[in-house]
């Protein structure tokens, strides 16, 4: 019977001339690329490590990032803070999270973060590490593929929807009733449009089938759906969606 392989370690490649790449190297090839490499620690709170590209993107030097345990959440625009808070709590980092951080002169630049959770033996996060890159404001443009409503965030390229900073999952129907009540808040959407989006067709059904539709997406992202502050019944007309705050 054949023997099992042995996994051999994996050691940095030696240069020509016989040496290897090593730390002072990694450290180099990081903080020469244009993204920000970082790692945030939990037990205690701060920055361990932030490359040196966070300067070209917010103009703060990373010592100031160091001196600053709550820089994290600091660095983010205020509105956004819960997504971060959320992140920091659960160590969510499967799917990639976009925000905005304030810059030192207090302008605004969008950012992407894909992140990865750290946990120690007892299976507690201590650690988020990631890579955040500028990106283009996912708000503007011919298509945008984000929409940011108040405490609502909807990210239409991977159906995701925000409330508040935690993910609420909805049903396909409920995202696409939430996206066509969203293209243009306080417009008033008829039943008529909103059974033609949905099922293509302008039948409004019988009895209460939009106003059940309507009724299980507010019970998602309203904090009372009995007094909802988003999704307003327009009597004898339809609905529409109103921007809290």
């Amino acid at each position: 019977m054949a023997s099992a392989s042995v996994r051999q370690p994996v050691t940095p490649r030696a240069r020509r001339g016989g040496r290897r790449f090593d730390e002072r190297d990694l450290l180099r090839l990081v903080d020469r690329a244009p993204d920000v490499v970082f790692r945030y620690g939990l037990r205690p709170p701060g920055f361990e490590f932030v490359s040196r590209a966070i300067t070209r993107v917010t103009g703060f030097a990373p010592e100031e990032l160091y001196d600053d345990p709550a820089s994290a959440l600091t660095l983010v625009h205020r509105d956004d803070r819960p997504i971060v808070s959320n992140l920091l709590a659960k160590g969510t980092g499967r799917v990639p999270i976009v925000v905005r951080w304030l810059r030192k002169n207090r302008s605004i630049v969008w950012i992407e973060q894909r992140n990865t959770p750290v946990f120690n033996r007892a299976h507690e996060l201590i650690a988020i590490e990631g890579i955040a890159r500028e990106i283009s404001d996912p708000t503007v443009g011919s298509q945008p593929h984000i929409r940011v409503l108040g405490d609502v965030r909807i990210d239409l390229d991977r159906g995701r929807v925000l409330v508040g900073g935690s993910e609420t999952r909805l049903t396909p129907s409920e995202f696409r009733l939430l996206v066509l009540l969203t293209e243009q808040p306080g417009r008033t959407v008829s039943r008529a449009m909103i059974m033609e989006a949905l099922w293509n067709s302008t039948h409004v059904g019988t009895g209460r089938t939009c106003e059940v539709h309507i009724s299980k997406l507010r019970s998602k992202i309203e904090a009372d759906s009995r007094e909802p502050l988003r999704i307003e019944t327009v009597r004898g007309e339809g609905y529409r969606f109103i921007l809290s705050g």
